[in-house]
């Protein structure tokens, strides 16, 4: 499935609630292998959903790698790394041509140790001190442990972590306006920082090395702790989890396959407002009421002020249906277009009534859980053979939110492209019956077994009829998203074979 990489993860990442992880708990242990029930990530396609733990543990594999390279330690070679943005590659290269240099440019000297005496002067504070309380980076300059508290902690604390490099070095001034060069590395953090810089520091590094790898993006829920790694030759793929929030890799939007990202922002420039608390677009009610929820984090606020709902009813005197924000520009006011009121109309009824249809399959997913741990009971002794199950509901929803998206790319066709409108209008028929017909096996067919208190004869009959319809239902929409994709080019007629995709292309 090139283009609609689903991805499901049991990790850090904040659900909506317990039935949702409940309802995904079946298919994830089915996903891993060989008995490995910890594993923190579940890899399907070409992406994965990865949490705190399971970047920390790619950290650690690429510092070892450096360190074995180059000879250094594991803190050395972390500073290496934080300083060359993460790039092993091109750590391995800098250092074939010229190790010395590379040193230097990050700050590692090779200076030689300080003699044990068994008193030395602080170069940071000038204070006599004992033998045992100093410590040294690569420069030797002998600090006293407290100069290094309130050294590191202040940089920490007090400068943009961005800047961490620049100023995380040996305190000690080797000239009237220079400071020395030596950096400070990870050891130093953990031996020397507060317990609080100690863990701003780490999660510095953690941020920077996913913002450094190509592959890698941070979830786009705000709060969320988790990454998403996708490998290069995904596509332009849609990623979901188990929050049931989807987006495109790309833009970090709504998931928006069939259309690209420049015809989904022009679509929800006018149709949708992002939620203030977790940014998620959230499409405007069809009766144009100013109320809006979000569903992914339940936030309540006002369609114009974006200001919490009751917050919003305070400014106005109660009255729900005004709002004395007027600063809102007529372009980003969320107004709906006026070009084509009817057909426009239409759109936006098909668009908004496939949204509900996939919520209400979403919904359903809890159920779908609950009836494979009954019929685990009665038909199947092995969770995992009930899958099927599942995967047809989850099928249903990719189906809908692909569907939802026909009618903007069908929007957005010319006038003249009559044999791609038709085209689309076929093609969104056949697949709304696949999914009719396969929401109606899962849905309907199903409920009998779940009561059946011994196994049924005719579940086997079931079991095949269900799993061939998923499999149909999966390549005729993978068709759909491939053909619009591709900008319908089959149709070639006079007048449409020059404007073919016209409105999506990246």
């Amino acid at each position: 499935m090139d283009n609609n990489s689903v991805i499901k993860s049991q990790g850090e990442l904040e659900i909506q609630s317990e039935a949702e992880a409940e309802a995904y708990e079946s298919y994830v242990n089915a996903a891993l292998e060989d008995g490995q029930t910890t594993k923190k990530s579940v890899q399907r396609n070409y992406a994965t959903v990865l949490t705190e733990e399971d970047i920390r543990a790619l950290m650690e594999i690429d510092i070892r790698s450096v360190s074995d390279l180059t000879s250094l330690s594991k803190a050395e070679a972390t500073l290496l790394l934080s300083h060359l943005r993460w790039d092993v590659d091109d750590i391995r290269e800098q250092w074939s041509a010229g190790a010395q240099i590379v040193r230097e440019s990050v700050g590692l000297l090779e200076l030689d140790p300080p003699s044990d005496d068994n008193e030395y002067f602080c170069g940071a504070c000038g204070k006599s001190n004992p033998h045992k309380n100093f410590a040294s980076v690569s420069c030797g300059h002998r600090i006293c442990t407290r100069c290094w508290k309130s050294h590191i902690n202040k940089i920490i604390s007090e400068k943009p972590s961005a800047e961490w490099n620049l100023w995380l070095k040996c305190p000690v001034r080797v000239g009237l306006h220079a400071s020395c060069p030596a950096s400070v590395g990870r050891d130093m953090i953990e031996e020397f920082a507060s317990r609080e810089e100690k863990f701003n520091y780490n999660q510095y590094l953690l941020r920077t090395y996913v913002e450094n790898r190509e592959t890698m993006k941070w979830h786009p829920i705000r709060g969320s702790r988790c990454a998403i790694d996708l490998s290069p030759d995904s596509g332009n793929a849609s990623v979901s989890c188990l929050r049931l929030v989807r987006f495109c890799w790309n833009c970090r939007e709504d998931a928006h396959s069939p259309v690209d990202c420049k015809t989904a922002a022009k679509w929800l420039l006018e149709n949708a407002v992002p939620c203030p608390t977790c940014m998620q677009s959230i499409p405007r009610n069809q009766d144009n009421s100013l109320k809006m929820k979000c569903l992914p984090c339940n936030y309540e606020f006002c369609w114009y002020c974006r200001l919490d709902w009751i917050e919003h009813l305070e400014g106005t005197g109660g009255d729900s249906y005004t709002c004395n924000f007027n600063a809102v520009s007529s372009d980003q006011s969320g107004e709906m277009s006026e070009s084509d009121p009817n057909r426009y109309g239409d759109c936006y009824e098909d668009w908004s009534s496939n949204e509900l249809l996939m919520q209400k399959a979403e919904a359903n997913l809890p159920k779908l859980d609950t009836a494979i741990k009954d019929l685990s009971n009665t038909q199947l002794e092995n969770v995992s053979q009930l899958k099927f199950i599942l995967e047809a509901g989850l099928q249903i929803i990719e189906c809908l939110r692909v569907l939802k998206w026909t009618y903007v790319y069908g929007y957005y066709l010319r006038e003249d492209e009559v044999g791609k409108q038709n085209l689309l209008k076929d093609t969104q028929e056949r697949l709304k019956n696949f999914v009719e017909n396969l929401n109606h096996c899962l849905v309907t067919n199903l409920e009998p077994f779940r009561y059946e208190e011994e196994p049924s004869k005719d579940f086997k009959a079931f079991r095949i009829k269900l799993t061939e319809l998923t499999s149909l239902t999966r390549n005729h929409y993978e068709n759909v998203v491939k053909d619009i994709e591709n900008g319908l080019a089959s149709v070639v007629s006079e007048g449409e074979a020059s404007g073919s995709g016209r409105n999506h292309d990246d």
